[in-house]
């Protein structure tokens, strides 16, 4: 078994070169996390979220600072991280299993990685689909797919780029019990973005506040809460509470913490 990993970020620094100038959408970010840990970052739209993962994930080069993985820096995307976007973004033209042996690694002989594909598609709950196409599947089964895919590759991170932000509230609700399963079976480290505070609340050990762009991390927050969570305990709407005056403070003051 791979020994797990810890991620560190430090002082990282993201912007892009426009015509109009330097546009800064990252400063200052730094963060340490846990094997086995699962991360939610939560913040308005434009503040960077998306673009962190993006870097972490190796699909983009930091500006300044760096991100270390088991002490190496990160400047290619790797097997060891599995990234899930808000779109499955599957191939229309390959089938549900095509689609999962399409993350698989490419030195496996074709009965293991069958195999592989099969677990998986276990895992995820979609057997009996195995020869459906993504157009045949609703939007949290082709959800439940990109995240199979993701995962056949045994990363060491999975990465959620708001994964269930398209789907109506009850599949949501059932998208956010499975992805905890899976993070228990598995046990990765997950790191997930989203705007929802109620999602941030219900999964993560932690939850990242991000201030405005440029974004950085305003305020962090242990969750010590067991599992599995009520969503309506006391001690569960009193952090959601805190996490949202964070916002709240953020348009009266104009992005300073109180």
């Amino acid at each position: 078994m791979t020994k797990p990993m810890s991620l560190k970020i430090e002082n990282l620094t993201k912007h892009y070169s426009l015509p109009q100038g330097d546009l800064a959408v990252l400063t200052g970010v730094d963060l340490t996390v846990q094997p086995g840990e699962f991360i939610s970052i939560v913040g308005a739209s434009g503040c960077g979220k998306s673009t962190l993962l993006r870097l972490i994930g190796g699909l983009e080069q930091v500006s300044e600072g760096r991100i270390l993985f088991d002490e190496t820096p990160i400047q290619n995307p790797g097997l060891d991280r599995g990234i899930v976007f808000q779109e499955s973004r599957l191939f229309p033209w390959f089938t549900i299993e095509e689609n999962i042996a399409f993350g698989c690694r490419k030195n496996l002989v074709e009965s293991e990685k069958q195999q592989i594909v099969q677990d998986h598609i276990k895992l995820v709950g979609l057997l009996g689909f195995e020869k459906a196409y993504p157009h045949q599947l609703s939007g949290g089964m082709q959800q439940r797919t990109a995240i199979a895919r993701a995962l056949v590759s045994r990363p060491q991170i999975l990465l959620l780029d708001e994964p269930f932000g398209a789907l109506d509230a009850l599949t949501r609700i059932q998208m956010q019990q499975e992805i905890l399963n899976i993070w228990q079976k598995e046990k990765i480290t997950v790191i997930l973005v989203t705007h929802d505070i109620d999602e941030a609340v219900f999964l993560g050990d932690r939850v990242l506040v991000m201030s405005n762009r440029p974004g950085t991390f305003k305020k962090t927050l242990s969750v010590p809460l067991a599992r599995p969570r009520d969503r309506n305990s006391a001690a569960f709407l009193a952090l959601r509470k805190k996490i949202y005056d964070e916002f709240f403070s953020k348009k009266k003051t104009g992005g300073r913490s109180r």
